[in-house]
C-alpha cells in the first residue's frame, strides 16, 4: 500500500480494503454454496455458517465505515481530520484481521487471531472517533455521538465473536455466535446505517429534488435506535424461551421505517438514479422489519416459516444495497468525477436487489433451497466483482479534477 493516491485519504484505504474483503467473503461463500449444491459439505472446527456470519457482519462493513467516518466525520464536526498514523493504523489493523478471517475458511487456526485483531483495531478506532468529537465545538453533534455509541456496541459483539472462535467446540459456542450476531447487527450495524441515512438521505434529496422539505426529526431516529435494541434483547431472550419474540416492537419499527420512505419521497427520487439507489435500499429496512413482524406473529400461532428471509432482507437488502449506493456516490465525488451513475452501475445495483430476492426465495421454496442460495451467492459475487472492476481503481488513481484527496 505504497501508492501515494491510495494513502491520500481515509476513504480510499477503507473502501479499497473493504472492497477486497467483501469480494473475498463473497467468493468463499459462493464456493461453499456451489460445493453444497454438488453434494459436497466442508468439515471444519468452525461451521462454515459461523465463519460466513463473522465475515458478513464484521469483515467488511466496518472498513467502509472507518473510511467514511474519518473522511466525512471531521467535516460534520468542523475539526481537523485525525492524524494519518491513527486512521491508517486502525484501518490497516482491522483489514489484517479481516484477511485472516477470510483465510480461515482454508486455515481454521487463523480465525481467532483475526477476531482478536478486529477487537484491538476497533477499540483504537472508537478512541479516534471519540477524540474528534471531544475536539469539536460544533453546535449539533447528535449524529456524531450516536455513531460513537453504536461503535462502542461493536466491542461486546466482537468480544463474543472472539470467544466463539477461541472455543468453537465449547458448550457456549453457539450462544457466543448468536450474541455476536444479534448485538453486531441490531446494536451496531443497523444503528450506524440508520443514523447515516437519517442525516444524509434527506440532505442529498434536498440538493436535487425541488421543492423538497428535509424531514428528519430526531424523535424518529431515537425511536428507531430504541426499537433496534429492543429487537436484539428480545431475540437473545428468545434463545432461552422460544415463546418470546419481537413481533410487536417490529411492527412499530416497520411502520416508522416505511413512513420515513414515504416522507423522504421514494417515488420522486427515481428522477435521479444516484439518489434512488439510497432511497430504494432504505425501503428494504421497512420490508425486513415487516417480514420479522409476520414471522413473529406466525410463530405465536404455531407456524414457523420464512427462516432467515427477514435477516437477509435486512443485511443484503438494506445494508449491501445502501453500501453500493453510498460508496458509489462517495467514490465518484471524492475522485473528482461527476455525480452520475453509468447504466452498467445502475444495472448492477438492481442485480443486487435480485440477489436479495433469490436469497429470500430459498427460505420459502425449501425443496430447492440450496439451488436458490447458490444462485444468490454466485450472482452476488458477480455483482460485487463487476462493480469493483469499475470503482476500486478510483482508490489508487489521482483525482480526475487534479484536486488533492
Amino acid at each position: 500500500m505504497r501508492n501515494p493516491s491510495l494513502l491520500a485519504a481515509p476513504h480510499r484505504v477503507g473502501f479499497f480494503s473493504g472492497s477486497l474483503v467483501l469480494l473475498a467473503a463473497m467468493a468463499w461463500w459462493a464456493w461453499v454454496m456451489v460445493l453444497r449444491l454438488t453434494g459436497v459439505s466442508l468439515s471444519s472446527a468452525t461451521p462454515p455458517a459461523w465463519l460466513h456470519a463473522d465475515l458478513m457482519v464484521f469483515g467488511f462493513f466496518p472498513l467502509f465505515m472507518l473510511g467514511f467516518i474519518n473522511t466525512a466525520g471531521p467535516k460534520w464536526l468542523s475539526v481537523a481530520a485525525p492524524a494519518k498514523a491513527y486512521w491508517l493504523g486502525s484501518i490497516g489493523l482491522y483489514a489484517s484481521g479481516s484477511l485472516l478471517i477470510a483465510l480461515a475458511g482454508f486455515i481454521p487456526p487463523l480465525h481467532a487471531t483475526g477476531d482478536a485483531l478486529h477487537l484491538v483495531a476497533w477499540a483504537f478506532a472508537v478512541w479516534i472517533w471519540a477524540d474528534r468529537i471531544r475536539a469539536s465545538a460544533a453546535a449539533d453533534r447528535r449524529h456524531a455521538w450516536l455513531v460513537l455509541a453504536a461503535f462502542v456496541m461493536a466491542l461486546p459483539a466482537l468480544s463474543c465473536q472472539l470467544a466463539a472462535s477461541l472455543y468453537p467446540a465449547g458448550p457456549l459456542a453457539a450462544l457466543w455466535v448468536q450474541s455476536a450476531i444479534q448485538i453486531g447487527i441490531w446494536a451496531f450495524l443497523l444503528p450506524v446505517f440508520l443514523i447515516v441515512s437519517h442525516r444524509m438521505v434527506p440532505f442529498f434529496s434536498s440538493s436535487v429534488l425541488q421543492p423538497y422539505v428535509a424531514w428528519r426529526p430526531f424523535w424518529l431516529l431515537y425511536a428507531w435506535l430504541l426499537l433496534a435494541l429492543a429487537h436484539a434483547g428480545l431475540s437473545l431472550a428468545g434463545w432461552f424461551d422460544s415463546r418470546i419474540n419481537s413481533s410487536l416492537t417490529d411492527l412499530v419499527f416497520a411502520a416508522l421505517l416505511l413512513y420515513a420512505s414515504y416522507r423522504w419521497s421514494l417515488r420522486r427520487s427515481f428522477k435521479v438514479p444516484l439518489l434512488a439507489m439510497l432511497h430504494a435500499a432504505f425501503l428494504w429496512a421497512g420490508i425486513a422489519l415487516a417480514l420479522y413482524t409476520a414471522q413473529g406473529l406466525a410463530a405465536w400461532a404455531g407456524l414457523y416459516t420464512g427462516g432467515l428471509a427477514p435477516l437477509h432482507a435486512l443485511t443484503i437488502g438494506f445494508f449491501c444495497c445502501t453500501l453500493l449506493g453510498f460508496v458509489t456516490r462517495v467514490s465518484l465525488g471524492h475522485s473528482g468525477r461527476p455525480l452520475a451513475v453509468a447504466k452498467v452501475t445502475w444495472m448492477l445495483y438492481w442485480l443486487m436487489h435480485a440477489v436479495v430476492l433469490a436469497r429470500i426465495a430459498g427460505e420459502f421454496f425449501t425443496h430447492q433451497a440450496t439451488l436458490w442460495f447458490s444462485v444468490a451467492a454466485v450472482a452476488g459475487l458477480f455483482t460485487i466483482a463487476a462493480w469493483g472492476w469499475r470503482y476500486v481503481p478510483m482508490y489508487w488513481q489521482p483525482r480526475a479534477d487534479g484536486q488533492p484527496g
